[in-house]
C-alpha cells in the first residue's frame, strides 16, 4: 500500500523557520529550569493532549498510523489511575470533534487502539460523548432557568455540534454493539421528518438542518466497516430519509448573490440551496446497486491494514481480553416537536438555519475541468460543511483555522486532489491527457487551496448577513495567503477577477463586502494589484458615475487612500510595457486620487461660501483667498488633511471675521457655561443684522460647526472630545431636546417648529460636509458622533444622502458604510422604540420616490422593463452615457432597497410587512413592482 504522498505537506511546512526559531532557542535555554518546575502529571497531560490535537497532520501514513499507537500507550496505562489526565483527554477530543471535525476519522483510530489495549478507555470516551449529546438536546428544553455551558453564541449551535458528534461516533461503529449508531441516525431522521411534517406548507429550517447534518454523517459509518450487514443497515437509513419533504418558498431572489436587473443580465450560475442536493448526493454516493462503491476508499484514509495489525498485536497481549470488546450506546432523549419548535437557536450556523434557506456560493469550477468537487456532488458539500465548521468554531483563532484549512487534504484519500500549488497550466495539462485516455484512472484536478479559498468566500458572502464580522474571514485568507503565498495569491487573483467581471450582477451589498476584502487583501500586500487590467473599463465608463465597475474603482481607490496616503497609492499605478519590459505609469487611475465629497471641490467651496455671505463682491475675495491657499498647498512636499480645510471665517478680508475669531477662541477655551454660549450666540446673531441678506440662524450654526470641526481637525478624536464637552449647547443650536445636569444653567425655551428645526439639522449637515469635504470618512464619522449624542436625528442624515442631485448613499464609499452604521445602531438602540420603524419606513419611501422619478425620466411606457444599455459604442457620447447612468442608478437603488429590506425585514421581530406592501405599491415601474412585492412573499408566513 501506497502510505506516502510527497506532495501533501505537514502542518511544519506552513510554520515559517524564522517563527519557530525564537521559540525553540528559549525552550533549549530554559528546558532544565522548566524541568525542574513542571509537575509531572501536569506535563504529562500537556504532552498528550498536543498530540491529540495534532493527530492527523503527518502526511505519511504508516507514520501516522505508529504515532497513534505510540500516543495511546500512556492513556491506556494513565486513564484510569489519573482523573486530571481522563478529564483533559475527554475534553480535548470533544473540543477537536467540534473545531476540527476533518481529524476525525485520525481521532477514531486513536480510540480504536485504545479500545484494543484497554477497552475502558473507548468505554469512557463513547459514554462521555453520549453525555455531551443529551446535554446538548437537554439544552433546547432547559429546565427553569438552566443555561447550558456548552452552548454558548460563539459557537456553531445545537444541532450543528451534534452533527459532529454524530460523525464521530459513527467512525467508532466496529466497536459499538449491534450497530446502535444506526438507531440514533433513525432518531434524527424521524425528528426532521416529523418536524417537518407538523408544519407542511411551511418551511422548518430546524427541520432542514437536522435532516441535512443526518445525511452528511452518514458516509462515516463506513470509515472503518464495509461489511454487508452495515451497508444493509445505512441503506435503510437512506429509504427513510426518503420519507423527508422538502418545503421552500417559490422563489428565493432575497438570498441569492447575484441579480439579473430583471433579465437584463445573465447570471454566471443558477444559485442552489443545500437542502435541495443532499438527498441526491447521497443517492448517487449509494450507487444504482446500493454498494456504496463510488464511497469505497475515495474520500477517506484507508487505514484498514495498518490498523488491523496493531489492533490484532494489541488484542494478543491484552491481559483481560483478547476479543474485541463492543460498547453500549443507548438511544438519546430527544426532545418533543413542541420543544424544538419554540428552540430559538443561539449558535450562528443553526441560526442561520432556522431563519433562511441555505443558499451556496460558487467562485471555481469557471474552466472546462474541476478546480473544485461540484457542488451538487457529497464531495462538494462535505468539503464546503467542513470548512464551515472549521471556520465557524476556530474563530477565536484565525492563524489556527487557516493552517487547517490550507491542510485540508492531508486527512483525505490522497488521489482526491492534485499537487498543492498546482497552475492552472498544470491542471490543463493533466485534463487534457485525462480526456485522451493517456492518465488511468484520471487524475484529479481539484485544488485544496480552491476549496479552502471559496469556503471562505463562502462564509464572506453569505446572505443576509455572514456569522462573524467580515473581517475575520479577510484575516483568514490573508494568514491563508502568507502560510502559503505561492499557491494561493493566484488563487485570490481568479476570484478577484471572477467577481469584478460579474460586478453587474453581483449583489448590492455583496459588492460593499467585494470592497471590502478587495481594499484589507492588497492593503496588507503593499498595495499590490495588476490595476492596468481595468484601465480598459475606466476609459470607456469615464462618463458613467453609477456603473458597478466605475464606481468599484473609484471606491477602491478611496478606501486604499483612507489606509495609506495619495502619494503611496500613486505609486502602485504601475504595469510593465509588455515590448519594453519597463515600468510604465498608469495615469488613468490619477484622477481617482480625489477622493472628495463633491467632484469639483473648489466649485463646492466657493459656490457655498458665496451663498452663505451672500454679499456682493464676496465671491472674488473668496477666490484670491482659495487661490493663495492652494499655491501654499501645492509647494509643500508633504500636506496633512487638516492641513486641506479651508477655514476662512476669521480672515479680516471677509464680513464678521471679528464674531468669528470670538466664537473660535470660545472653542478653543476650556469648557465655558451655557450662560456664556447664549451670550455668544445673541452676539452673533446681532453681528448678522447689519447685513441683511445673511440668513442669521444658518450663518451662526455654519461658524460655530465649522469651529468645532476646524479646532478639532487633527484627529477625530479631538473633534469628539471637544463636540461631548459641549453636546447641550450644540442641542440648543440643533433644536434638539436637552437633559440638563442637576447644577446646569438652562438656556431660554425657543419657539422652533418643526420645519425650522429640520432646516437647522441640514445646515448643521451641510456645514461638516464644506469643512471636511476633501475627507468624506472624516465628515461621515463626525456627523455619525452627532447622531450619537442627539444633536442630530438620523432621519435628516439618511435624507441627505439619498438626495438625487448627488446620491452620496451609492457613490461614496464613506457613506455607504456611515449610513450602514447609522441605521444598524438605529436598530440595536434600547431605547428605540417605534423611532427606529418610522426610520425605516421613511428610508423606504424615499428609495421608492428615487425610484418613480428615475423611471419617470427614462420611460413612458411602465409596463416595461427598464433596459440598461450595455454597449457603448461612443464614451465620448454625453447624452447616451447620461441616459445609461440613470439605468444604472435605477437598479443600484433597487439593489440597495432589497439590500435594506433582507436586513432589516427579513426576519425582523417588528411587524413591517403591511406598511412595505403599501410603499411598494406606489412603484410606477411595473416590472419593478411585482418583484418587489415577490420579496413580501418570500418573508410572509
Amino acid at each position: 500500500m501506497d502510505s506516502y504522498n510527497p506532495g501533501k505537506r505537514s502542518r511544519d511546512d506552513f510554520e515559517s523557520d524564522n517563527y519557530a526559531a525564537p521559540q525553540q532557542q528559549f525552550e533549549d535555554e530554559n528546558a532544565e529550569s522548566k524541568r525542574q518546575h513542571v509537575d509531572p502529571t501536569q506535563e504529562l497531560i500537556n504532552n498528550v493532549c498536543k498530540d491529540i490535537r495534532r493527530l492527523g497532520e503527518n502526511p505519511n501514513i504508516a507514520n501516522q498510523v505508529a504515532d497513534v499507537s505510540y500516543i495511546s500507550n500512556p492513556i491506556v496505562a494513565e486513564f484510569e489511575k489519573i482523573d486530571n489526565l481522563r478529564n483533559a483527554i475527554l475534553s480535548t477530543i470533544y473540543a477537536v470533534i467540534i473545531e476540527q471535525p476533518q481529524k476525525i476519522n485520525a481521532l477514531s483510530n486513536l480510540i480504536l487502539i485504545c479500545n484494543s489495549k484497554n477497552f475502558v478507555v473507548a468505554k469512557y470516551v463513547i459514554e462521555y460523548l453520549h453525555a455531551k449529546a443529551q446535554t446538548l438536546l437537554d439544552s433546547i428544553a432547559p429546565k427553569k432557568e438552566e443555561a447550558d455551558e456548552d452552548v454558548d453564541e460563539e459557537d456553531a449551535g445545537v444541532f450543528n455540534n451534534l452533527k459532529s458528534i454524530l460523525k464521530f461516533l459513527a467512525t467508532l461503529a466496529p466497536i459499538i454493539e449491534g450497530y446502535s449508531i444506526i438507531n440514533i441516525f433513525k432518531q434524527f431522521l424521524k425528528l426532521a421528518i416529523d418536524l417537518q411534517n407538523e408544519t407542511p406548507d411551511n418551511r422548518n429550517g430546524t427541520a432542514q438542518e437536522i435532516f441535512y447534518n443526518s445525511l452528511i454523517a452518514v458516509p462515516y459509518l463506513f470509515s472503518n466497516d464495509f461489511s454487508q450487514e452495515l451497508i444493509d443497515q445505512v441503506n435503510e437509513l437512506v429509504a427513510l430519509a426518503k420519507d423527508f419533504k422538502i418545503v421552500e418558498s417559490a422563489t428565493n431572489t432575497l438570498l441569492q448573490p447575484f441579480d439579473s436587473k430583471l433579465d437584463n443580465y445573465k447570471l454566471p450560475y443558477e444559485p442552489v440551496k443545500m437542502i435541495d442536493l443532499i438527498y441526491n448526493a447521497i443517492l448517487t454516493l449509494q450507487g444504482e446497486e446500493k454498494d456504496w462503491v463510488n464511497l469505497k476508499h475515495k474520500l477517506f484514509l484507508d487505514f484498514s491494514e495498518l490498523l488491523a495489525s496493531i489492533i490484532e498485536e494489541a488484542l494478543q497481549n491484552n491481559p483481560i481480553s483478547n476479543a474485541l470488546v463492543k460498547h453500549q450506546l443507548p438511544q438519546l432523549s430527544l426532545p418533543t416537536i413542541a420543544q424544538v419548535q419554540e428552540y430559538k437557536p443561539v449558535g450562528s450556523i443553526d441560526k442561520l438555519w432556522k431563519e433562511n434557506s441555505r443558499v451556496l456560493f460558487q467562485v471555481y469550477n469557471s474552466t472546462e475541468f474541476e478546480t473544485v468537487p461540484r457542488i451538487d456532488s457529497y464531495f462538494g458539500l462535505f468539503f464546503k460543511d467542513l470548512s464551515f465548521d472549521i471556520l465557524t468554531n476556530l474563530s477565536f483563532n484565525k492563524n489556527e483555522a487557516s493552517i487547517q484549512l490550507s491542510i485540508l487534504d492531508l486527512f483525505f484519500s490522497k488521489d482526491l486532489f492534485a499537487p498543492p500549488g498546482s497552475s492552472i497550466d498544470s491542471l490543463t495539462m493533466i485534463h487534457e491527457d485525462n480526456k485522451s485516455g493517456e492518465n488511468v484512472p484520471p487524475l484529479s484536478t481539484w485544488k485544496i487551496e480552491d476549496i479552502a479559498v471559496e469556503s471562505i468566500l463562502t462564509m464572506i458572502f453569505q446572505l443576509p448577513v455572514t456569522l462573524y464580522r467580515e473581517i475575520y474571514y479577510y484575516t483568514v485568507l490573508i494568514s491563508c495567503c502568507r502560510e502559503s503565498p505561492e499557491s494561493i495569491a493566484p488563487v485570490f487573483g481568479r476570484a478577484i477577477r471572477y467577481f469584478y467581471n460579474n460586478l453587474e450582477t453581483l449583489d448590492y451589498e455583496l459588492k460593499l463586502r467585494f470592497l471590502d476584502w478587495m481594499t484589507t487583501q492588497i492593503s496588507n500586500f503593499e498595495f499590490s494589484w495588476k490595476w492596468d487590467e481595468w484601465v480598459a473599463d475606466s476609459q470607456k465608463f469615464k462618463h458613467l458615475r453609477h456603473h458597478p465597475k466605475k464606481n468599484f474603482i473609484k471606491n477602491l481607490i478611496a478606501k486604499e487612500v483612507r489606509l495609506s496616503n495619495k502619494n503611496r497609492i500613486k505609486d502602485s499605478f504601475v504595469a510593465v510595457n509588455p515590448e519594453t519590459s519597463e515600468m510604465v505609469n498608469l495615469e488613468e487611475f490619477y484622477q481617482y486620487l480625489n477622493i472628495s465629497l463633491f467632484e469639483d471641490e473648489t466649485k463646492f467651496i466657493l459656490d457655498y461660501d458665496t451663498a452663505l455671505y451672500n454679499q456682493e463682491g464676496t465671491r472674488e475675495i473668496l477666490e484670491k483667498i482659495h487661490l493663495e491657499k492652494r499655491e501654499q498647498l501645492a509647494a509643500k512636499p508633504a500636506v496633512f488633511a487638516q492641513e486641506e480645510i479651508f477655514f476662512n471665517f476669521s480672515l479680516p478680508e471677509l464680513p464678521l471675521h471679528g464674531v468669528a475669531s470670538k466664537v473660535y477662541d470660545f472653542v478653543v477655551a476650556h469648557w465655558k457655561p451655557n450662560t456664556d454660549f447664549d451670550e455668544l450666540c445673541k452676539e452673533i446673531l446681532e453681528a448678522t443684522k447689519e447685513f441683511p441678506d445673511i440668513n442669521g440662524i444658518k450663518f451662526m450654526i455654519n461658524l460655530i460647526f465649522q469651529t468645532y470641526a476646524y479646532i478639532g481637525s487633527r484627529s477625530i478624536y479631538s473633534v469628539v472630545s471637544i463636540l461631548s464637552r459641549d453636546v447641550n449647547k450644540l442641542k440648543y443650536l440643533s433644536g434638539s431636546p436637552i437633559e440638563y445636569t442637576e447644577q446646569e444653567p438652562k438656556f431660554e425655551e425657543q419657539e422652533i417648529s418643526p420645519e425650522e428645526i429640520t432646516d437647522r439639522q441640514n445646515w448643521i449637515i451641510e456645514s461638516i460636509f464644506r469643512v471636511w469635504i476633501h475627507q468624506p470618512q472624516e465628515v461621515f464619522l463626525i456627523l455619525e458622533y452627532l447622531i450619537e449624542f442627539g444633536i442630530l436625528k438620523p432621519e435628516n442624515l439618511v435624507l441627505k444622502t439619498l438626495d438625487l442631485e448627488n446620491n452620496l448613499i451609492l457613490e461614496n464609499v464613506s457613506c455607504m458604510e456611515s449610513m450602514n452604521r447609522v441605521l444598524f445602531n438605529s436598530s440595536i438602540a434600547t431605547d428605540k422604540g417605534d423611532s427606529f420603524k418610522k426610520l425605516i419606513l421613511l428610508l423606504f419611501n424615499a428609495i421608492t420616490r428615487n425610484l418613480n422619478a428615475i423611471s419617470g425620466e427614462l420611460q413612458e411606457d411602465k409596463n416595461e422593463i427598464i433596459k440598461i444599455t450595455k454597449d457603448i459604442e461612443d464614451p465620448e457620447a454625453l447624452e447616451v452615457s447620461k441616459r445609461i447612468d440613470q439605468e444604472w442608478l435605477f437598479y443600484e437603488y433597487k439593489g440597495l432597497l432589497k439590500s435594506y429590506f433582507r436586513r432589516y425585514i427579513k426576519n425582523s421581530e417588528i411587524d413591517y410587512l403591511s406598511d412595505i406592501r403599501e410603499i411598494f405599491d406606489t412603484i410606477e415601474n411595473v416590472p419593478a413592482k411585482d418583484d418587489m412585492l415577490q420579496w413580501l412573499d418570500e418573508v410572509s408566513p
